[in-house]
């Protein structure tokens, strides 16, 4: 295991052994590593990128939010959605196998660090955009309580069996709110039905903010939503990566520019957290 001081001092690369890989629902497991070096430097919202070591196919690696980092035990762990050959092999992996991981690498969120954190704050996750927020919502509940924003935590599926991490979020004492496209668990519906629930009329803009993570559709729709009501809208993109470091240029989206033109940011170094009313949604 070695530190990378050769790129970034705040970034660690090495082998983890796994603890735990489990299913949590369909299409979609949780995976825990050993690696005590790499859950000392994450912060809420970062990704890890992830290889399986000696396999030649996919010889790439793969990112994934850091969904938990703790620093007492060394404990790092990821959810993935299985949809292709790395993510159906790491499925087939048990404790004590091992995993390639650099990191941790983007931006992550800052609302916890800001001097006048918001005072309502809706977390809005979809699949498994749910991975990017745990950490924070630690975060945020360790706060003294005057200085912590008013949270709820939004979580959108087409189904029950596509829902994970749900009882994680509420042990930790925050505000949960289920919407389901089919209404099998939760309120039926999309995530952007519920906003007006924690949002209310008279609340001013500049008091509000969502963050967001989750397929593209549903956060075109939050950003829509926001951006109709003057509420400031973040959003974690999950692009698709080869470097995860900025080398490759694979991960660029459009951006708008302070003068209003448009160029290109790196969703790796640049991100994955991004205004939501600079991005190209159409």
């Amino acid at each position: 295991m070695t530190h990378c001081d050769g790129v970034r001092k705040d970034m660690w690369s090495g082998e983890g052994v796994i603890t735990a890989n489990e299913q949590i629902a369909d299409a979609t497991w949780k995976v825990s590593l050993d690696a005590p070096e790499f859950a000392a430097l994450a912060r809420p919202g970062q990704f890890v990128m992830l290889r399986l070591p000696d396999c030649a196919d996919p010889i790439l690696g793969r990112p994934f939010a850091v969904f938990d980092a703790d620093s007492s035990s060394g404990r790092v762990e990821a959810v993935y959605a299985v949809v292709g050959k790395a993510t159906t092999r790491m499925t087939r992996l048990s404790a004590g196998a091992k995993l390639e991981l650099w990191g941790p690498l983007g931006n992550g969120w800052s609302v916890a660090e800001r001097a006048n954190p918001p005072k309502r704050l809706a977390l809005v996750a979809g699949g498994v955009g749910s991975a990017p927020f745990y950490l924070l919502v630690k975060e945020l509940m360790a706060l003294p309580e005057s200085k912590r924003p008013e949270t709820t935590y939004v979580f959108g599926a087409r189904s029950e069996s596509r829902l994970n991490c749900v009882d994680d979020f509420r042990r930790l004492g925050v505000d949960v709110k289920v919407v389901t496209e089919d209404g099998s668990v939760g309120a039926r519906g999309l995530v952007t039905d519920v906003l007006p629930e924690i949002f209310s009329k008279s609340l001013d803009p500049q008091d509000a903010q969502i963050l967001a993570c989750g397929p593209t559709p549903m956060l075109h729709a939050v950003a829509k939503w926001s951006a109709e009501r003057g509420y400031e809208c973040w959003t974690s993109l999950e692009s698709p990566m080869a470097c995860g470091m900025g080398i490759c240029f694979s991960c660029v989206v459009d951006w708008k520019t302070d003068d209003g033109t448009w160029d290109y940011k790196r969703t790796c170094v640049d991100g994955p957290v991004f205004d939501a009313a600079r991005l190209k949604w159409d």
